[in-house]
């Protein structure tokens, strides 16, 4: 598992973007054929980049999954047939 975040004073520069697709080519040249990850239900912004724009797919929602009050979505990307 891999946490990866951009600071607040770097958000909406495109950082996390540019980070998340060098990420997601890499591993998909080293052969990892499918990408599951974890965002806040709150985080409307971020659910936008992982799923409109490189094409995750909502999976699950997990009440409480970080503890009390912290729920989180699990999407998922298949790298096999994803199109950058």
């Amino acid at each position: 598992m891999v946490e990866i975040a951009v600071e607040g004073e770097y958000q909406g520069k495109g950082y996390g973007s540019y980070l998340l697709l060098w990420s997601l080519l890499h591993l998909k040249k080293n052969g990892i054929s499918t990408v599951t990850l974890t965002v806040d239900p709150n985080n409307l912004r971020a659910q936008h980049i992982y799923c409109d724009k490189f094409g995750f797919e909502f999976v699950e929602y997990r009440k409480d999954e970080y503890g009390q009050g912290r729920d989180r979505l699990f999407l998922k990307l298949d790298l096999e047939n994803w199109k950058q």
